[in-house]
């Protein structure tokens, strides 16, 4: 069993309680830092349970909201795994933890760039397309979304990325800015590299599934802001999930 978390161990990780955070803080990415340190310090152990959340959220002074995305977080990046039931997590074992991918365009770009550009670029696109999508282009948007589905399921990796990369595609045409349809394309190699990325690693594959149900449902609903906003939490996710450090991150 896990022994409580104390304040000596919270100070060791470097975590101030959300009530002293100034606002430049993320609350989410500093609930990451602590328990990542309690995982490199020996407080949590590979293959151990963590607590309930109700219980790690109190110890940690955050909301259950901030635990929950904290988690997410460390579930991308191969920190933790769930349990085979769904409920619960468990500190994954350092050794089976695969390499971070090499980035194959690193002469050109860093992969912190190309995630930088799609953050900027794509929750633009997502808004405008929000905006003005027709009812095909949604339609179009909804079946991209299930070939996506589908091959998660099937552990089909080439089309997983492919569905990926069509389905953000298909979002910069239906913005209906051509430039921004012409970049998109001009780097399309660069770009399904960075979708293909976060495969590599260890994660669920359904979690970008259930990323971009949220970016269709704000389009959907003809909300600019929301789409906006998933995808630009959607291109975060996937720089984790490729490897990328959270400092890094868009």
């Amino acid at each position: 069993m896990m022994k409580p978390v104390t304040a000596q161990d919270l100070q060791t990780a470097g975590f101030v309680p959300e009530r002293r955070r100034g606002p430049a803080v993320s609350v989410a990415q500093a609930t990451v830092d602590a328990i990542q340190t309690m995982i490199r310090t020996g407080h949590l152990r590979p293959g151990e349970s963590l607590p309930p959340q109700r219980n790690l959220a109190r110890d940690l002074s955050v909301s259950r909201a901030t635990l929950r995305e904290a988690l997410s977080i460390l579930a991308t990046i191969g920190e933790i795994t769930a349990k085979p039931s769904g409920r619960g997590f468990v500190c994954a074992d350092p050794g089976e933890k695969p390499a971070t991918p090499s980035w194959r365009f690193a002469a050109r770009y860093s992969l912190r760039e190309v995630y930088q550009f799609r953050h900027v670029v794509e929750s633009y696109a997502a808004q405008l397309a929000a905006i003005g999508h027709t009812d095909p282009e949604l339609a179009e948007l909804r079946e991209c979304l299930q070939t996506f589905r589908r091959a998660a399921l099937a552990g089909d990796i080439s089309l997983y990325a492919q569905a990926d990369f069509d389905f953000h595609h298909l979002i910069m045409r239906i913005c209906r800015n051509k430039l921004l349809v012409d970049m998109h394309q001009t780097f399309a190699s660069i770009l399904l590299e960075s979708q293909r990325l976060p495969t590599e690693r260890r994660g669920n594959l359904m979690h970008a599934v259930q990323e971009h149900e949220s970016i269709l449902e704000a389009i959907a609903i003809r909300d600019p802001e929301g789409a906006s906003y998933y995808m630009r939490k959607h291109i975060s996710m996937a720089g984790s999930r490729a490897g990328l450090p959270l400092s890094e991150l868009p």
